[in-house]
C-alpha cells in the first residue's frame, strides 16, 4: 500500500502562530489533495489547523495509542494513497543562540511510519547563527535514528539574507533548502479560548488567510512540489489486519457537534467507521436532533461553552438525557463531563445546577494550551467499556476537573502515571450504558473496549 507521507517538524515560538499552519493553508490553496495529522496532543494546534484548512485533523500520539500496532492502524485508517499525508509537529524551541533541545516525538513518528522528515527553522538572526542551530538540530535528529531530508526557513528578513543562509547551511548539513517564509508573515497566536468561540475564531483565522494570499503571490518562494516528491519516496505500508474491523456494522452512532468540540481531532469518528458503524454528525444548534441512533458520543471540549444550549435550550436537554435513560450507549469524553454532576462552577467562580446524573461537582477553568498530563486509566471493578484490570489511555485537560470523584460519586477508573509508576487520581463514572470521564481518552488505545461499549444495547 503506497501512502505518500512526510513529517513536517517545525521550530515553535511562544506567542506566534505555528508556521506549519501557514504551509498547510498554502498547500490547500494550491489544490493539493491533503490529509493532516498532528504529532502528539496539542488542542490549540488541532483546532487552529481545522479552522484554517477546513479539513479534518487526526492526532497521532504514540503513548495515547497504547501500542505501535494501534498507532499504525490509526494512521492507515486516516491516510489516503491519493493524497499528500502530512504529519505536523514541533521540533522544539531554542533557548538561546547556542542551545536547541530537539523534541524526540517527530523523529519517533517518522521512524514508526518509515517516512522522511522536513524541518522548519526560524531564521531572523544572522546566517551564521541560524546555520549553526540547523546543524545542531540535524545532528540531534540523526542521533535519534531519523534522517532529515530538507529544510524550510521561517521569518527570513529579506531575499539577500536567504541567499547567505542557503550558502552557509549548504556547508554544514546535507539538506535541500526549499525556500523561506518572510518575517512579515509572522503573526501573533490567538488564545485557545478565542478559537473555541465561533465568531472570534473566524476573526482569528483572517491573518493566516491574508498571509496565505501574500505567500501565494510570491512566485517560487518555496518549492512546494518538492514536498510531494519527498513524500513519494516512502516505503510501502504493510496493511495491518484487525479482528474488530467491521464487527459493529449496522450500528448507528451520533457524534455531537459544536465549535468547541474540535480539540481532539477526528480519531473517534475514524474508529467508529473502522468498526463498521454509520456515523452521523449531530449539531447541537440543530432543530433536528436525531433519535434513531444506537449510540451517542460527546467529544472533548470546554463544556461550559455549550452549557446554556445543552442544559437550558428547550428540547435539547430532554433529547440528551433521553439517551442516558434509554440504556443506549453514551460516552462523554472529557470536557462536557463536569456538566453531568450535581453542580458545576465556571471560570468566574459562579456555580450552576448540573444534570445531576452523577454525584460529583464539576469545575471549569479558562481553556489554555498548557502541557497535558498523559495517563493510563485502569478499570477497578469493570464497567460498560473495560473489564476489571483493562486499560485505556488519554490525557488530563488542565482546565477541567471533577471534585470528589470517588466515594459517593463512584469512579470506576484508577489513573496511573506510567512514568512515575504511581496512582494519581480517579475518573470514569458508569451508570447503565452511559460512561463519562473527565479525561480525554484515546479510544484507539483499547479498540476492544470501544466495541464492547457500542454493543451494550444488545445486552
Amino acid at each position: 500500500m503506497n501512502i505518500p507521507r512526510l513529517v513536517l517538524a517545525e521550530e515553535r515560538r511562544t506567542g506566534k502562530i505555528a508556521q506549519s499552519i501557514l504551509v498547510a493553508s498554502v498547500l490547500k490553496s494550491l489544490g493539493y489533495p491533503l490529509r493532516f495529522f498532528c504529532a502528539g496532543v496539542d488542542e490549540h494546534f488541532v483546532r487552529f489547523l481545522k479552522l484554517v484548512t477546513e479539513e479534518d485533523v487526526t492526532v497521532l500520539d504514540p503513548f495515547s495509542c497504547g501500542t505501535m500496532r494501534n498507532f499504525k492502524l490509526l494512521f492507515q485508517r486516516a491516510a489516503s494513497p491519493d493524497s499528500l499525508n502530512i504529519i505536523l509537529g514541533s521540533i522544539g524551541e531554542r533557548r538561546d543562540e547556542n542551545t536547541f533541545t530537539v523534541n524526540p516525538l517527530p523523529g519517533e513518528v517518522a521512524r514508526t511510519l518509515e517516512c522522511p522528515l522536513v524541518t522548519m527553522l526560524y531564521a531572523d538572526s544572522s546566517a551564521a547563527v541560524t546555520s549553526r542551530i540547523l546543524e545542531n538540530v540535524y545532528n540531534q535528529i540523526s542521533a535519534q535514528g531519523t534522517t532529515a531530508s530538507a529544510v524550510i526557513f521561517s521569518s527570513v528578513l529579506n531575499p539577500r539574507e536567504y541567499q547567505l543562509l542557503e550558502t552557509e547551511a549548504g556547508r554544514r548539513v546535507p539538506l535541500l533548502c526549499l525556500g523561506f517564509i518572510p518575517k512579515t508573515l509572522e503573526k501573533n497566536n490567538p488564545p485557545l479560548m478565542e478559537l473555541c468561540l465561533q465568531d472570534m475564531a473566524q476573526r482569528a483565522v483572517f491573518p493566516v488567510k491574508a498571509a496565505t494570499a501574500q505567500l501565494l503571490g510570491m512566485v517560487d518562494q518555496v518549492d512546494w512540489n518538492v514536498l510531494w516528491g519527498i513524500a513519494k519516496q516512502c516505503k510501502e505500508c504493510v496493511p495491518i489486519d484487525d479482528p474488530f474491523k467491521g464487527k459493529a456494522s449496522g450500528m448507528s452512532v451520533g457524534i455531537l457537534s459544536f465549535p468547541s468540540f474540535e480539540l481532539e481531532g477526528n480519531n473517534a469518528e475514524l474508529l467508529f467507521k473502522h468498526l463498521g458503524c454509520t456515523v452521523h454528525s449531530i449539531p447541537l444548534d440543530s432543530a433536528l436532533l436525531r433519535r434513531d441512533l444506537n449510540a451517542l458520543y460527546v467529544p472533548h471540549g470546554p463544556g461550559f461553552l455549550c452549557a446554556e444550549r445543552l442544559l437550558g435550550k428547550s428540547g435539547v436537554r430532554e433529547w440528551f438525557t433521553s439517551f442516558m435513560h434509554a440504556r443506549k450507549a453514551v460516552l462523554i469524553n472529557g470536557g462536557v463531563t463536569p456538566l453531568l454532576g450535581e453542580s458545576f462552577s465556571l471560570p468566574n467562580k459562579k456555580e450552576y445546577e448540573g444534570l445531576k446524573f452523577f454525584r460529583f461537582q464539576g469545575k471549569f477553568g479558562i481553556p489554555t494550551p498548557d502541557d497535558v498530563r498523559r495517563v493510563e486509566a485502569v478499570s477497578t471493578d469493570g464497567d460498560v467499556m473495560l473489564n476489571t484490570g483493562d486499560k485505556i489511555r488519554g490525557y488530563i485537560p488542565a482546565y477541567i476537573s471533577v471534585l470528589n470523584p470517588g466515594n459517593a460519586a463512584g469512579a470506576v477508573w484508577s489513573l496511573q502515571d506510567t512514568v512515575k509508576n504511581m496512582e494519581i487520581g480517579l475518573s470514569g463514572w458508569n451508570r447503565g450504558a452511559t460512561l463519562a470521564t473527565d479525561l480525554c481518552v484515546e479510544l484507539w488505545s483499547n479498540i476492544e473496549g470501544a466495541y464492547r461499549w457500542l454493543m451494550m444495547r444488545k445486552q
